[in-house]
């Protein structure tokens, strides 16, 4: 299908031109870099004032029109600003329908939306979004997160106000329409404002960069207001005074706090669908028949492709997640202006969640969300968002200082360095660890794993540019696709602990064969030798460390075939057995001799490093296809059992030799011909690197978590540097290789379960790709170039002044009680502490109640665990954790006296 031009097509066909358009959309520059956002109440549609951009009332609807250069982003802070004609935009429409919004409203929005989309031409994309329910675009918007006010209370007096606030990268701050326990839960922050007190409890499970988050929010409202912090569990600390204010709306004997999880599967980074992924989405054809009437397409794994008529709408449904209308390039503006209907009737017909988000895109212009749902979206969508070139792929031009000054250069490449620093080798196999002798020829075999401690090598000595290269030491790990289970688990293990031991000033990268990075390859200048585990005995018995190919007998046969035309994409692997040879692609056979085979349709740096590489092996002979002498098929046809002529079409007309002397062409016109086929050419594992030119990937940022054994994710669009902090851990998606940044004060068990973070993500990722993509895991302060050329203007010095919870808490120690809480949660440190809060907690009036009358989660045998800590302390006169170190006949004493037995 040729690509859409929507700069030549900018208004659909059938365009209706006399369509009513209120006149408040009029005043928007339809070719304009602009943010934009209007109010729908009742029948009237105004203007949102720019100071009031992140505030909305959750009982109407609101439309947000965010125009913006294709890769770049908007916000709520983009200035209007004309653009040329001929300058290609990137449109979103968004509306947004609060909690409580009328079904007037709703109806009102929807034909709003479509008088802008015409006014516009019918080119943007449009999101439905539900409020706790946006997009990830539509928060990307708001930097801070934003407000949702109460419409119940807009006419009340400024009185009491309870707010309920969540989020980890954007603060969502709800306003409660009543004053009540029942909106309490451990995962949030509730603040409660009264005339001259702010109190700001603090949820037991809520994030540290939440609770920073809420502290700066509280201090933006209130600035002549005492506040205090009250933590969760431990009201009993207040002052009389304080608690005989919140005694008047919030009854603490009445206290109720839940201990739910938030959102759940809206943060979750697995998909609704199978853990294996292989029930990604499914795609209908929307067919006009007066009606809604779709046909779903029967495809095994979704494509591009199957989009394919560009007269018509398709539906994706991914799962109840999201519904997606894509919209052909020839279809009507009817049919474009219908699609948002048709996913909204598709999602009741389904009984998904009104919450459920729905999307129209147009083609040609799809955003990267839509794209990335497709298994092979990078090869399909040629688009690069990215405007720098890479580094040019001639054989041999690496320009070392180039890559020390320029972030951005290394990160489009991921070339660190030019490869030349000091290398230690290792070899795994299983409990065998050894080090290996530095040799010209490096040979991994596929049924080991191998660690490369790396000294980055710097061409300058100017200390901006060391700076800039922000590593001295990489180390990494590469795992063979047929090594055990255990040899890879020896080799994290060894792996990870050199990590640990640079301190802090290093890289770590795991990989798997196919998935070399260009750095990784640059270190062996392109000359890595992968061979079979078969030969892993002969190689390395006897410790035959120094061997030599021409020495050993019995390694006397084989064929390599050579990946990549540079230095840093290229390697050479065994093939076995051979099944099928393509024109285009370069071999090393070695036999009584060294042979180096080329196709006529392979290039000349191809060909110069298939040629560096026979060289390694010894004196070689280059044959060109369609020109091999006598001796070259007499050599192959005696080592070789099979023909290498494999029922194809030769594509050497020369090659006339008779087949009795094993002679005929290498090349066959098709690859999947013949019924032995090679695994490594049937499944294309090495197709990554045999295109050094491959569009880039619209890089990707998510803020990750565990949660209850479970990863969840926020993506952030649009990031920068910024949006880094320092108590949170982020995976940066670069679409060849998943970095793991570590923040200096991100909870210990993030910044000891990295590789599991990375696994995890890259296992479970809501979108198509292979799961063993390469993992790095870079450290705060410790960023390497290849990391920070993703982020526009870096700087190091960016987030030393890092102010932690505990310590904005201090700073606000004048006028807020510590409550005798350091660090954050009293006794946090302790297991037993943390088993203790983990609990709901109930009031002791409903923990004495006879045992048919109990809540059905309380454990009959251990209702101490459900009090709260203020209640714990008053009924036992000691802490959980003084209680929990009595023998156990004094603890049943205990909960006998007080009827908790």
């Amino acid at each position: 299908m040729p690509p859409f031009n929507f700069i030549k097509q900018e208004v659909r066909p059938n365009t209706i031109p006399d369509l009513k358009v209120d006149a408040t959309f009029r005043k928007v520059p339809k070719h304009a870099l602009t943010f934009e956002l209007w109010k729908i109440d009742e029948d009237r549609l105004e203007a949102v004032a720019r100071p009031q951009y992140g505030t909305f009332y959750d009982n109407c609807a609101y439309i947000i029109y965010a125009s913006s250069l294709v890769g770049h982003y908007a916000n709520h802070e983009t200035i209007t600003r004309e653009q040329k004609p001929n300058v290609p935009l990137e449109r979103y429409i968004h509306y947004w329908l609060g909690s409580n919004v009328s079904e007037q409203n709703r109806s009102n929005v929807v034909h709003k939306i479509q008088e802008l989309d015409t006014y516009l031409g019918n080119v943007a994309s449009i999101y439905r979004e539900s409020q706790n329910h946006e997009s990830a675009r539509f928060l990307s918007y708001f930097k801070k997160g934003y407000d949702v006010l109460s419409g119940a209370l807009v006419n009340s007096p400024q009185g009491v106000r309870l707010f309920q606030l969540y989020g980890r990268k954007w603060l969502r701050a709800v306003e409660l329409a009543d004053i009540d326990w029942t909106h309490f839960n451990s995962d949030y922050i509730m603040v409660l404002q009264m005339e001259t007190t702010t109190f700001v409890w603090i949820g037991r499970s809520s994030a540290s960069i939440e609770r920073r988050s809420a502290l700066s929010w509280v201090q933006r409202q209130r600035t002549n207001c005492t506040i205090c912090i009250v933590d969760d569990g431990y009201e009993q600390s207040m002052s009389p005074e304080q608690k005989q204010l919140w005694n008047k709306v919030l009854p603490l004997q009445q206290r109720m706090v839940y201990q739910t999880n938030k959102l759940g599967s809206d943060y979750d980074c697995k998909t609704n669908g199978d853990v294996n992924g292989s029930n990604k989405f499914r795609i209908y054809k929307c067919n006009q028949r007066g009606r809604l009437h779709l046909d779903q397409l029967d495809v095994g794994v979704p494509s591009k492709d199957d989009l394919s008529d560009a007269h018509g709408v398709y539906l994706l449904d991914n799962y109840g997640q999201s519904i997606w209308l894509w919209v052909g390039a020839q279809a009507t503006q009817a049919d474009a202006l219908t699609a948002m209907g048709n996913g909204r009737a598709f999602a009741k017909k389904k009984k998904y969640p009104n919450s459920t988000l729905v999307v129209r895109v147009l083609e040609g212009q799809e955003p990267v969300e839509f794209k990335r749902l497709f298994g092979n979206w990078l090869t399909v969508w040629q688009d690069n968002t990215r405007g720098h070139k890479p580094v040019s792929t001639k054989f041999g031009k690496l320009d070392a200082v180039l890559l020390c000054e320029r972030p951005k250069m290394a990160a489009d490449t991921q070339l660190v360095d030019d490869g030349r620093g000091e290398r230690i080798l290792y070899r795994i196999h299983g409990d065998q660890l050894e080090e290996l002798p530095p040799t010209k020829v490096v040979v991994f075999t596929t049924n080991a794993s191998y660690v490369v401690k790396y000294t980055v090598q710097c061409a300058t000595v100017v200390p901006a540019d060391l700076a800039c290269v922000g590593v001295k030491s990489i180390i990494y790990q590469w795992n063979g696709s047929e090594a055990s289970a255990e040899t890879i688990a020896k080799a994290d293990g060894f792996a990870m602990a050199s990590f640990e031991a640079l301190n802090g000033g290093g890289m770590f990268v795991q990989l798997y064969e196919f998935d070399e990075t260009p750095h990784f390859l640059q270190l062996f200048e392109g000359k890595l030798i992968i061979m079979r585990g078969q030969r892993s005995e002969l190689l390395h018995s006897n410790n035959n460390l120094h061997w030599d190919f021409k020495t050993n007998i019995m390694l006397e046969t084989f064929l390599l075939k050579i990946y990549g035309d540079a230095s840093y994409n290229g390697k050479a692997v065994e093939e076995h057995p051979l099944s099928s040879i393509s024109s285009k692609d370069c071999y090393v056979i070695k036999t009584n001799h060294v042979w180096v085979w080329c196709g006529q349709s392979s290039t000349g740096d191809a060909r110069e490093m298939a040629k560096s590489v026979g060289a390694l092996l010894g004196e070689s002979s280059l044959v060109l296809e369609g020109k091999e002498s006598k001796e070259f098929w007499q050599s192959v046809a005696m080592y070789f059992n099979q023909t290498l002529v494999i029922n194809g079409q030769s594509c050497a007309s020369s090659t006339t030799s008779s087949s009795s002397s094993g002679a005929g062409s290498m090349c066959n016109g098709s690859s999947n011909g013949g019924g032995n086929i090679s695994p490594t050419l049937s499944n294309n594992c090495y197709l990554n690197t045999t295109i050094p030119t491959k569009p880039r990937p619209p890089v990707q940022l998510f803020l990750v978590w565990w949660e209850q054994s479970q990863l969840r994710c926020e993506e952030i669009l649009g990031f920068e540097q910024k949006d880094l902090c320092a108590d949170s851990t982020y995976i940066l998606d670069t679409g060849t290789l998943a970095y793991v940044w570590l923040g200096s004060k991100a909870v210990k068990q993030e910044r000891d379960r990295y590789t599991s973070i990375a696994q995890c993500y890259v296992q479970n990722a809501p979108f198509g790709r292979r799961s063993a993509t390469a993992l790095a895991v870079v450290r705060q302060y410790s960023e390497p170039n290849v990391f920070k050329g993703f982020f526009e203007m870096w700087q190091d010095e960016l987030g030393k002044n890092f102010i932690t919870y505990e310590q904005m808490r201090q700073e606000l120690g004048s006028i807020a009680p510590s409550n005798a809480l350091n660090e954050g949660s009293a006794l946090h440190l302790n297991n037993n502490q943390k088993d203790f809060d983990g609990h709901k907690k109930y009031p002791l009036s409903v923990l004495v109640q006879e045992m048919d009358m109990l809540p059905p989660e309380i454990n009959p045998l251990r209702r101490e665990v459900h009090l709260t800590h203020d209640d714990f302390v008053s009924v036992f006169k000691m802490s959980f954790y003084e209680f929990d170190e009595l023998p156990k006949w004094k603890k049943q004493e205990l909960k006998k006296l007080n009827k908790l037995f």
